[in-house]
């Protein structure tokens, strides 16, 4: 299974991600990710001030539709509550926003996904608990126009929430179609 990167303040972080075809798969270990201020490598496990972190699973690319995961899981020691959906903003490789790009609730027509378009329920995570929610587009690259490559997502798990900067294994090779579904959380049932 593929890796995925999220970068955070104070370092980066390495982690292997779910996908959706069922039973949670997420797992966290501890991370390397480098202190600046001290010079060096320090291991051990990241978990934001806020007490939650997201991560990015790998990409799924079936016939140029692409489906991804987000797991939210809370790594503090309060409930944390979510309702809705992720708040998602692109960038490029120089981390400029990506212009050009509509993020829709749902499918937005991109594609039929059971329960991708039921409405958001209000999900309470426990700590060690998680939540997913998907992305959905297609590649598809048609007229002469450039083509959409997206290697860094910054995603709010609410609305006040600190994005956090995720490096998806591969990016999101959105092509000419100008669109990202994305489906509101969802309680996995699992724990860390």
């Amino acid at each position: 299974m593929a890796g995925c990167t999220q970068r955070h303040p104070r370092g980066r972080a390495r982690r292997t991600c779910c996908d959706r075809a069922g039973a949670v798969i997420w797992t966290v270990s501890a991370v390397a990710y480098d202190d600046p201020a001290a010079g060096r490598s320090t291991s051990g496990p990241i978990c934001p001030e806020e007490g939650i972190r997201v991560t990015a699973g790998p990409v799924n690319p079936a016939l140029g539709l692409r489906a991804m995961d987000l797991c939210l899981e809370n790594c503090g020691t309060r409930a944390y509550r979510v309702q809705g959906y992720p708040e998602i903003r692109l960038f490029d490789r120089d981390q400029q926003h990506v212009t050009g790009v509509t993020v829709v609730h749902g499918s937005g027509g991109i594609a039929t996904v059971t329960g991708f378009d039921d409405p958001p329920s209000p999900v309470t995570l426990a700590p060690g608990e998680t939540a997913s929610a998907g992305l959905l587009w297609r590649n598809t690259t048609t007229g002469y126009g450039g083509s959409a490559s997206v290697p860094h997502l910054t995603v709010a798990a609410r609305a006040g929430s600190l994005p956090l900067l995720l490096t998806p294994d591969g990016g999101l090779d959105l092509g000419t179609t100008g669109r990202l579904g994305v489906g509101p959380w969802r309680t996995t049932g699992g724990t860390r």
